[in-house]
């Protein structure tokens, strides 16, 4: 009864949760469960927003831009990166810009977003246009004038749905968002600064301050080989109180990983050089006993034989144009073979000379067909007319003059073109250099051709070329995959996977601190199947993966040796950071201490400059709010240190890197401040808010303070 009674009690729970296993029942997994309260599945999530589609869709409208600025047609593994990085930063930032912007009770609206826009584009009317927008218009008028590519713009929205000019949408776009997010990030940072004020205490003590002086300086840096006899060390005990007290200096901002991978390259064996080698001696040995070029073709299957002419500049190769143009037409190219890559074997069977390429105008008459069906001729009725024109032209007619009626969708400055031969159908160019005029019969059209002029003719060869490529047989792709696959069953461990390859004189490659989007890990491109590995969720540290073809140039085995994330690392994940900075302080210290010591017992700054071999400033002139550019050089850090000593006595002074030996002898007091300390007030705001200062950090603060989860390698796991 008590137990009927306890689930009573708990009834309205119990319902509850059987409701939801009774849901994950029917979703077919109860695995599934745990999807519903986690964000193993998620993309891109920030402060609590699931932003995973609006990622995708503006890395779609960046690459689109990307590759029309790059005229690509696809981004390699490092432009792809890059793209995803920028997509990334961009999304980041306005994101928590947008919410800074919530928290204040403002809002960037739909029709600042449209002014936006607006302005954009009537930019393009003016001395300064919108430079990213200007570069897609000059790419469209390519195509069109200038006048349909503006025109174009101005309406993009009505071309959203037409995969034609998908691209050219996508990167109008991704110019668009550039521009809204560059207004929302200057009138958010123009808020955030005029959140600083000053008291009239600061700016009366600044004022006071702002002295100048003259000085002698001498400039040490620390790492100078004079210091090399200067040794500091540290004691684990200031490593822990150090990171104790800094830890947020170390905090990590993104996840990343160390991976090693061993690599084995697929290369041919000493056997399969051989096997290729004989291949290819023994079918040129066939192709010398052939009864023609055209029976050696057919018994090797090699398709029809090619026709096109090549000048001697065409060959890239010198060993080969030296065997196709210095010797009689006919001969045999005996085999010979090319950078460890390729045997080439072959003959020459033909020599003429032919112009590069023929300029001709061209009339078009086309005529009705299902993708033409607004042409008003039938195809026997195009025929006619073309006949009659090649008939008037024979007899001297001006093909300028007849080009307006027949545009056929060309533009009328668009009347001649270059044919050159190697872009040119054979029998097209052919054509042209045996007949002034020329009917070609195209697809939906009768194209007439009035050849005009031609290149100087030079001399040409026909012939053929065989290829064995040099590459590694089956049987050694095999045997080097089982190398790989006996390392992954040795090695249970990263360090155990270091030592087995070392003992088997098997390159490792070593990547440290390995981003989820990286493509590459060290100088190992192409390995983005195992960087994905490395952060799925079940990837720990000494995890060895399965065995990787990378491009067919590698097989590959990979291990984890250390895992960063997100937030405050381990002691041990900085210690070596912390000790060589730690270390560096203290030999500053102790290079003080030398340097003080020998100012002390007499010596000058010139002479203890003399004496370490730097340089000596006399008569340096110094400001308290002058820039380190403006003091000499001479760091901000030092420079706060250097205007509280008195008029005299030499002294050592420390700045972040470098050490300075200073004597000031000449102090200028500061000017009287201005009227409600207005220059006072405007020279700390640029000191301490100033743009090349503050919006890094400004924004570095927002992401810190953010909840962001990024798992962006799911996106190549789609």
């Amino acid at each position: 009864m008590a137990a009927i009674g306890s689930i009573r009690k708990h009834g309205i729970l119990l319902m509850c949760i059987i409701g939801v296993a009774l849901l994950a029942f029917v979703m077919g997994d109860i695995t599934q469960l745990s999807a519903l309260f986690s964000d193993k599945y998620t993309m891109v999530k920030i402060n609590g927003k699931q932003l995973d589609e609006e990622y995708r869709i503006r890395l779609e409208q960046n690459t689109a831009l990307w590759k029309i600025f790059y005229e690509k047609s696809n981004l390699d593994e490092t432009e792809i990166y890059q793209v995803h990085d920028m997509t990334w930063n961009q999304l980041v930032e306005q994101t928590i810009i947008e919410e800074q912007f919530k928290d204040l009770g403002l809002s960037f609206t739909k029709e600042m977003q449209s002014e936006v826009a607006a302005n954009m584009l009537a930019s393009l009317q003016t001395p300064q246009p919108n430079q990213l927008l200007y570069r897609l218009v000059s790419f469209i008028a390519q195509q069109v004038s200038i006048e349909e590519a503006i025109g174009f713009i101005a309406n993009i929205e009505e071309y959203r749905t037409e995969s034609q000019v998908r691209e050219l949408y996508n990167a109008y776009k991704a110019i668009e968002r550039f521009a809204l997010i560059d207004q929302q990030k200057t009138r958010y940072m123009a808020l955030a600064k005029n959140t600083i004020n000053f008291s009239d205490e600061a700016l009366r003590y600044f004022a006071a301050s702002n002295n100048t002086m003259l000085a002698q300086a001498a400039t040490f840096f620390p790492t100078a080989a004079q210091f090399n006899d200067i040794q500091a060390t540290v004691t684990d005990k200031e490593v822990r109180d150090w990171f104790n007290k800094h830890k947020n200096r170390y905090r990590i901002r993104e996840n990343s990983r160390d991976i090693d991978v061993a690599i084995f390259p697929i290369q041919p064996s000493a056997e399969d050089l051989v096997a290729i080698q004989d291949t290819a001696v023994n079918r040129a040995a066939r192709l010398r006993g052939a009864a023609s070029l055209e029976d050696y073709h057919i018994s090797m299957m090699y398709g029809q034989l090619d026709s096109i002419y090549f000048k001697r500049g065409d060959i890239q190769i010198d060993t080969l144009a030296k065997l196709i143009f210095d010797r009689p037409v006919g001969s045999f190219i005996e085999p010979i073979e090319h950078e460890g890559m390729v045997w080439y074997y072959g003959k020459t069977y033909g020599a003429a000379k032919r112009p590069d390429s023929v300029h001709v105008a061209y009339l078009i008459v086309d005529f009705k067909t299902d993708r033409n069906p607004n042409a008003n001729r039938t195809q026997e009725e195009a025929r006619v007319t073309a006949d009659s024109l090649k008939n008037l032209l024979q007899r001297g007619a001006n093909i300028f003059q007849m080009i307006p009626e027949f545009l056929g969708g060309r533009r009328v400055d668009d009347t001649t073109f270059w044919a050159a031969e190697h872009t040119t159908y054979p029998e097209l160019y052919n054509a042209l250099l045996t007949n002034r005029i020329y009917v070609q019969d195209a697809s939906g059209a009768f194209v007439i051709y009035q050849v005009l002029e031609h290149t100087t003719p030079v001399e040409k060869r026909q012939f053929v070329i065989y290829t064995e490529e040099i590459k590694p047989s089956d049987a050694t792709i095999k045997a080097i995959r089982n190398q790989a696959m006996q390392l992954q069953a040795e090695s249970n461990s990263a360090e155990e996977l270091m030592v087995n390859a070392a003992q088997k004189g098997i390159q490792v490659i070593q990547g440290k601190n390995v981003t989820s989007m990286m493509s590459g890990i060290s100088q190992l491109q192409n390995a983005r199947e195992i960087v994905s590995w490395a952060f799925s969720p079940g990837t720990k540290v000494d995890h060895v993966s399965d065995i990787y073809n990378i491009n067919n140039n590698f097989f590959a085995v990979a291990a984890v040796r250390d895992l960063r994330t997100q937030g405050i690392p381990r002691l041990e994940g900085v210690r070596d950071i912390i000790e060589t900075e730690l270390v560096a302080m203290k030999k500053m210290e102790l290079i003080q201490n030398t340097i003080a010591e020998q100012l002390n017992s007499g010596s000058s700054i010139q002479q203890v400059a003399e004496k370490y071999q730097v340089g000596f400033m006399d008569s340096v002139r110094l400001a308290f709010a002058g820039e380190s550019y403006q003091n000499r050089g001479i760091e901000n850090a030092a420079i706060g240190k250097i205007f509280t000593l008195p008029i005299g006595a030499p002294t050592a002074v420390t700045g972040r890197n470098n050490l300075y030996a200073v004597s000031v002898y000449e102090i200028n007091e500061a000017a009287a401040p201005s009227a409600n300390y207005a220059m006072e007030r405007s020279m700390m705001q640029n000191t301490v808010a100033g743009r090349g200062r503050s919006e890094g950090a400004i924004l570095e603060g927002l992401r810190d303070n953010a909840t962001i989860i990024d798992q962006r390698f799911l996106y190549f796991s789609r």
